[in-house]
């Protein structure tokens, strides 16, 4: 399975070839200012910063290989996210870098964080935001919606990850988490190393009932290859039945360090 091969499932027999070349390009850039952000944020400076503000820790302590550790919220690693793809993503623009293929339409890309969904029968303190919005200015169709979870423990994998407050809400009936065909999760890993959290996020996706079918695809020139699952996609009124879903791990500390 490629990505190429599930859009082509996806597309009721059209060619899927442009929709192909503009997803990639999408994942891409969006994943690599995630990846550059997590850099920035982890390093000491901007780290002690974001430590001092009051919202970076939750509110409840937890007891981790026998310390008492400060956990970042999901909220608190999600904003500071945002604004520092924002920030790079201004510096790449001033940088100028035409001719570079990869990074063609990087400023018509937007990022934003707690964004209503396109299908909702909520507002306000009654709406579902998605966690981090991806999207092209002035196109509709290349929305890519994230959804975010702090990683502990692996027991989180069942109880929040794969549940119906993580992957399952891509298949949510009345509110879809994305009304496109491609999304996305990441896992805030604040325990063991990207690598270990990957493969459990795989395994427990394919151990899943019913599984969920993975693959593992190369986006251009990202360090690693990025994990995707089906996932699927329940509304009645659409053509499609299943959802492109990239899993992503990015890692955080708590205090004191609980790796």
């Amino acid at each position: 399975m490629t990505i190429a091969t599930f859009l082509s499932s996806q597309s009721n027999g059209a060619d899927p070839t442009a929709r192909v070349l503009v997803w990639e390009r999408m994942l891409h850039q969006s994943l690599m200012l995630l990846l550059q952000a997590q850099q920035r944020i982890c390093s000491p400076i901007l780290q002690k910063q974001l430590q001092e503000l009051d919202g970076w820790w939750r509110v409840a302590k937890t007891r981790l290989g026998g310390k008492v550790c400060r956990v970042p919220s999901e909220e608190a690693i999600t904003e500071a996210l945002c604004v520092e793809m924002e920030n790079i993503r201004k510096e790449l623009i001033v940088q100028g870098l035409r001719g570079d293929r990869r990074l063609a339409g990087l400023d018509s890309l937007a990022v934003a964080p707690d964004q209503p969904r396109n299908i909702k029968t909520g507002i306000g303190k009654r709406s579902k935001p998605t966690d981090i919005r991806f999207y092209r200015l002035n196109s509709e169709a290349l929305d890519l919606r994230v959804e975010a979870k702090v990683l502990i423990r692996e027991g989180d994998l069942r109880a929040t990850y794969l549940s119906k407050k993580g992957i399952q809400r891509f298949s949510d009936v009345r509110e879809p988490y994305t009304d496109n065909e491609v999304g996305g999760m990441v896992g805030y890993a604040v325990t063991d190393s990207e690598d270990t959290w990957a493969a459990r996020i795989e395994q427990a996706l394919q151990s899943s009932t019913p599984p969920y079918a993975t693959f593992w695809h190369q986006l251009d020139t990202l360090p690693k290859k990025t994990l995707f699952s089906r996932v699927p996609y329940t509304v009645r009124a659409s053509m499609r039945n299943e959802v492109l879903v990239f899993h992503v791990v990015l890692e955080f500390v708590c205090d004191p360090d609980a790796r």
